[in-house]
């Protein structure tokens, strides 16, 4: 998680590449408590999908983050996939503390719910 939202902070790259690394941490943040749950999403079309929407049954994440999740998932696509230069430096800066945000809920529920998974 931490290297991805380190990636997002490097000026030299586009506000695109620097969402997309935002987006993977919160993506990561996701997928971790995900499978600290004991479940896991195949690796098929929909699969970020699964992960963001778990988080209202893992962590019991608000409806309000993970429809911004959502929201920005599309747009990763968009940046991805369709067109370059989509993300704008307002999209960056709220994924980035959107990600910062959901890995520190995440941590704090791994110590809590799971202390066994966590080091130290």
């Amino acid at each position: 998680m931490q290297r991805s939202l380190d990636d997002a902070k490097v000026e030299a790259i586009s506000a695109d590449l620097r969402f997309i690394a935002a987006f993977n941490a919160a993506l990561t943040a996701a997928t971790i408590a995900l499978r600290a749950s004991g479940y896991r999403t195949a690796t098929q079309l929909g699969h970020h999908t699964k992960a963001i929407e778990s988080l209202e049954l893992t962590i019991n994440a608000d409806s309000k983050l993970i429809r911004k999740l959502s929201i920005f998932n599309h747009k990763r696509n968009k940046s991805v996939y369709d067109v370059a230069g989509v993300v704008s430096d307002q999209d960056l800066r709220e994924m980035a503390k959107l990600a910062t945000e959901l890995q520190n809920q995440v941590s704090l529920w791994l110590r809590k719910s799971h202390p066994e998974l966590v080091k130290g």
